[in-house]
């Protein structure tokens, strides 16, 4: 048997392509880009755009993320991602009379049914956009998107109290907001 080294047959095998690697990225987190997006408060009309604009900087800089906490690493980015385009938005915003419109209607859904959804939507949307960054995400991660505390701890990189406590906020605020929103609504009758 010939030593594989000196075998012209067998070649030695070179490690896997970057390409590949991004691929397999791509692959795997895709959906979970996706909910990070919604839940770090970026419009779902935009949603599409910004996952393609996060694995554009993933593909950029593949090559030197250390290998750890992947998951982190992509959190990291999306968010830097979402305030980016928030930011650009707002100030879009004002150099145009133009409102942006983040909610689409499902041709599919009955006029009664899109715009009862598209109030619950701009409901939540207004409650939720009160609430700082970071306890709006983990809510979100949270109750929403079903990840678990140690996991919303990973990607945030904080400890798993702060995890807890930001979630705990989050209810808090939520629940005096949405109090105040019935009071008034109240007031102004039917």
């Amino acid at each position: 048997m010939a030593d594989d080294l000196t075998d012209p047959r067998v070649r030695p095998r070179s490690p896997p392509s970057r390409a590949l690697i991004f691929h397999e990225v791509y692959r795997t987190y895709f959906d979970d880009v996706g909910r990070w997006i919604w839940a770090l408060g970026g419009p779902s009309s935009e949603r599409d755009d910004l996952v393609q604009d996060v694995f554009l900087v993933v593909h950029r800089r593949l090559h030197a993320f250390d290998g750890q906490n992947l998951a982190g690493w992509l959190y990291q980015i999306t968010r830097h991602r979402v305030r980016d385009f928030r930011r650009l938005r707002w100030f879009r915003f004002f150099l145009t009379t133009a409102r942006p419109d983040d909610t689409r209607a499902s041709p599919s859904d009955g006029p009664e049914a899109n715009l009862q959804d598209k109030e619950t939507k701009e409901m939540l949307e207004r409650l939720l956009a009160r609430l700082p960054e970071s306890q709006r995400a983990a809510f979100v991660l949270f109750e929403v998107e079903g990840y678990s505390g140690k996991e919303i701890a990973q990607l945030q990189g904080v400890p798993l109290n702060t995890v807890w406590a930001r979630i705990h906020k989050a209810r808090t605020k939520l629940a005096a907001n949405l109090k105040r929103l019935g009071e008034t609504e109240g007031r102004m009758g039917p």
